[in-house]
């Protein structure tokens, strides 16, 4: 199973995401930024690491603060562990990059259209100040949402 991080951006009343223009999973849908854990890589540098070449700006490490994992399955197998991190803390301007077109989005009001079906359904709520594990279903990899299972947060 792959590891992988995903930052929640806030600013104000809104958050970051980023039209992916390409990558595994997700390509042409808005996210936040995030990616696969590299070998003997900590989860938070790994975050550093992929916000930066993401978005071109600069997170705090000491100030992410852990919201949930969901681990996501593909045909009931697990596939990817993604640990979720928010944060209010940043240095610089959310740039386009090769992999994202990043832009602010008011969290009240959230182009849940243009994000991947499952994230449909957990986005809002981590958004919005929750904190909790999940599993989502696909029967295949990101294709065909299945449901959604939440857990307590660990």
């Amino acid at each position: 199973m792959k590891i992988a991080t995903l930052a929640l951006i806030i600013r104000n009343n809104q958050i970051l995401l980023g039209y992916k223009k390409k990558g595994e999973i997700g390509q042409e849908t808005l996210n936040g930024p995030g990616g696969k854990k590299e070998d003997n890589e900590s989860l938070e540098k790994c975050l550093v690491r992929e916000t930066q070449e993401e978005v071109g700006i600069t997170l705090d490490i000491d100030r992410l603060e852990k919201v949930g994992i969901i681990t996501f399955f593909n045909a009931e197998t697990p596939d990817f562990e993604v640990h979720i991190f928010r944060t209010e803390y940043f240095l610089g301007t959310p740039i386009e990059t090769l992999d994202m077109v990043p832009d602010w989005y008011n969290i009240d009001n959230l182009p849940l259209d243009k994000m991947l079906e499952s994230d449909r359904e957990w986005f809002p709520r981590m958004a919005n100040g929750e904190k909790f594990d999940a599993r989502v279903y696909y029967r295949s990899r990101a294709k065909d949402f299945d449901r959604i299972e939440f857990l307590p947060f660990s």
